[in-house]
Parts: structure tokens; sequence; C-alpha cells
């Protein structure tokens, strides 16, 4: 039976646990997020070291996949076996493993992955039609926004969008790296509950060697040379396109309000809390906004 990870989050906090799930795709981050889900409401807590077992598809077999399944918990209403990457098991072995499927036992929660599967195979379509089944692929550009989203709403906290671009611009669509990124940004911000574009720059500006604040430094410096360097090496590393460009926007968006700040003798502190800057950057961008011009002297 296939499913969506959010049905099966809505089972799974309902109490109900199936006897056999298949989590496959190619996104292994999410993947390993659903495991740890399925087990946590599957084992009781604290008889993990009696009632889980965790194998791996090139070190174990059909017959040792199979034994521990139709073993019984210990002093637990179920025990759990999860099998990691089936798509490695020999071909005997996953005939072994779709036999069990047709009658699994009723106190085993078997857990299965793989990342590469063909489902025209007739053996993985029997796996498939015999457990719940969630496919997981990587998600495209547009739909890594709202993944922030939900990550950062399971710790209660908001984000605004010029940081979320920015953290997508900087970090590209990998979701183990995001996420680690924004733990590190929830480490920083103590007891705030929104992330803003300062708490972002503080921690994922250092990062990474190539990064979308170097790039926009460059290029309104008119260090053309730099600025294509440090482009070319955030594509490399994944970085969007898009994301790029609203950096860019906003970068000559401040620069453009801070010389008209300068022309009306703001101080330092009020133009950095102005522009949601860090006071330590002013300098820096008051430099480029004294030199700033057009790309183009003519129009096309």
């Amino acid at each position: 039976m296939k499913t969506t990870i959010h049905s099966l989050t809505q089972n799974l906090s309902k109490g109900k646990i199936d006897p056999v799930y298949f989590i496959s795709g190619d996104e292994d981050f999410l993947i390993e997020r659903t495991t740890k889900q399925i087990v946590t409401h599957a084992v009781e807590a604290g008889s993990e070291d009696f009632n889980l077992d965790v194998l791996y598809g090139n070190e174990t077999d059909g017959a040792t996949l199979v034994n521990l399944a139709m073993s019984y918990p210990m002093m637990a209403e179920r025990r759990v076996v999860m099998v990691r990457n089936i798509h490695l098991l020999s071909a005997q072995s996953l005939e072994l493993l779709a036999k069990y499927l047709q009658k699994p036992s009723p106190t085993t929660c078997l857990i299965m992955t793989a990342s590469k599967v063909d489902f025209r195979k007739k053996i993985y379509a029997t796996i498939r039609e015999n457990s719940t089944h969630v496919e997981i692929k990587q998600l495209y550009d547009n739909k890594i926004p709202d993944w922030i989203r939900s990550y950062l709403a399971e710790n209660k906290l908001t984000i605004s969008d010029e940081a979320l671009v920015l953290i997508h611009a900087s970090i590209g669509n990998s979701l183990r790296r995001i996420a680690s990124e924004i733990d590190k940004i929830k480490l920083n911000m103590g007891d705030k509950k929104r992330i803003e574009i300062d708490d972002v720059e503080a921690v994922v500006g250092t990062s990474r060697q190539f990064n979308v604040f170097e790039f926009c430094d460059a290029v309104g410096s008119k260090n053309i040379e730099k600025g294509l360097r440090i482009l070319d090496g955030m594509l490399q590393f994944g970085g969007v396109p898009t994301g790029m460009l609203v950096m860019l926007n906003r970068h000559f968006t401040i620069l453009a309000k801070l010389k008209e700040m300068k022309a009306k003798n703001y101080r330092r502190e009020q133009i950095a809390r102005e522009l949601k800057i860090n006071p330590f950057f002013v300098e820096s961008y008051a430099r480029q906004a004294e030199t700033s011009q057009p790309l183009f002297a003519q129009p096309f």
C-alpha cells in the first residue's frame, strides 16, 4: 500500500503501527528521519537493546533477516527489525523476504529501505504490494522553501523571507546540509523564535569558501574576476542561481538606501538598525555605495 510521509506521520501519532514499512528513494536525509520516526513510535522506550535490530543489505542474508522478524519480542508488545539497503540483498534473500511479507509476524515491525529500486522487476513490485510503501525523492528547487519552514515549525520557529532565500542560495538543495546549518543558527540565536537575515549571516556566511556574501561584495566592489570565481565555486557546490539574484538585488538596494542615509548624516548604528545589517559591515557597504554606478554607461 502506497502512502505519503504526512499520512504515515499521522497514523504513527495515532498509535497505528503497521507490520511492514518500505521506504525507498534518493533523498537519504528524509528517509533517515522517517525511519527514526517509525522506530521511536514502534519500540517501547527502554527496550531498544532487546527489541531493535538493525541490519544492512550487504552484510546480511534472507534467512537471518526472516529469523529475526519471526522472533518474539522480549518483555514488550513489539520488536522492530530494520534492514537498510535491501537492494543489496542477493536474489535468493529477496525471495525469502517476499515470502515472509505474505504473512508477516503480528508482533514485529519490519522496516526496509532502498535507494535504487526498479519496480518493473517482479520481486520489488511484490515487496511494495505487501508493505506500507513511501517513496521519497529529492525535492525540486521550488519545494525547498516550504520544507525549510516545515523543519523550523517542528521547533516552533519562523523565518523571514529574505533569511529563507539566503539559506537556500548559500547552501543549495541538500536537506542534510540545510538542516545542519539551521541547527547551528538555532544555537546561535538564543531565545529568539524568528530567524532573520543577520542570524543566517552570522553562521552560514562563514561556513563555505565560496558564499553569497563574498559574491555580492565582489560585485558591489566591481571586482568582476573575483565575483566570477566565487560564482563558479558556488554553482559547483550546488548554489541556487535564483537565490543569488535575490541576494544581489538586496545588496544593491542596501547600497542605494545607505547612500541616501549618508547624505542625511545618519550614524553607523542608525544605518545598521534601519537596513538590518551588522554594524561591522556598514563601512564596507559605505565604500561600495560611494563608487557604485550602473554597470552600463549607456542604455541598450
